[in-house]
């Protein structure tokens, strides 16, 4: 039997079955400093501008008109830089809370790896934390997804490409109100036709279920968790002579 190589991955066995979990497991720190960073250059970028704008005020060598104008187009460029970064800011701290507020969301198979063929169910689960309840309903969508990544070497650069081999969306669930946590629970079967995981230098073949979760007034994200396929598993039989 051939095996695919092992793709790296998080995964740990419990009485539920195989538990795979986001590869990221630091993010709310990044999440800080990249709202600090943002922060700070708004602060940086108001400051700058507004000494800009008083020194050009003060000018007496440059006409009344042109100065106004000047002011106008950095006012303009300024609430513009403004509104993307606070969107930003926005997301950042939103997540944050998210992430406060819920634990790592996380998937459970009942058989893992999964062969070709064959079909299993994988639960989603993403606990409140202390006690708390969903208040509104809400949807769960998911996407299982393979793609083919080749790099190409040629002398001192690499060109990449990416090619979806496999692609499928699954039914969209949804979730009622005063739950302790978002729980859905997916039927998956892999095609006996497509490619098994596979990891090289130049080229990988990696699987993924994408899960989006939408709910009013609540959290509106996506966790992708990378998971293994292998070759499919034929039953052994005893030789007739």
């Amino acid at each position: 039997m051939i095996t695919a190589p092992r793709v790296k991955q998080n995964i740990k066995r419990v009485p539920e079955g195989y538990l795979v979990t986001v590869n990221d497991s630091d993010q709310n720190s990044k999440l800080i400093i990249n709202l600090a960073v943002q922060i700070a250059r708004t602060i940086f970028t108001l400051a700058i501008l507004s000494q800009l704008i008083s020194i050009l005020g003060r000018l007496q060598i440059i006409d009344l008109f042109v100065v106004r104008l000047f002011v106008v187009i950095i006012t303009i460029a300024l609430l513009g830089l403004l509104w993307g970064w606070s969107k930003s800011i926005y997301a950042s701290i939103d997540q944050i809370l998210v992430n406060l507020s819920f634990s790592a969301p996380e998937l459970i198979f009942t058989n893992y790896p999964v062969s070709l063929g064959e079909e299993t169910s994988i639960l989603f689960r993403r606990r409140l934390r202390s006690g708390k309840t969903i208040r509104e309903s809400g949807m769960v969508n998911a996407t299982v997804t393979c793609e083919e990544c080749v790099t190409c070497d040629s002398g001192d650069s690499s060109e990449s490409a990416t090619e979806n081999v496999f692609m499928q969306r699954l039914p969209e669930i949804l979730v009622p109100a005063y739950e302790s946590a978002i729980e859905v629970i997916f039927k998956v079967k892999i095609p006996v036709t497509s490619p098994a995981s596979f990891e090289a230098k130049n080229n990988q073949i990696k699987w993924t279920l994408e899960v989006a979760l939408d709910f009013p007034k609540l959290l509106k994200e996506t966790s992708k968790f990378n998971f293994q396929i292998q070759p499919q598993i034929f039953p052994q039989t005893a030789s007739i002579i």
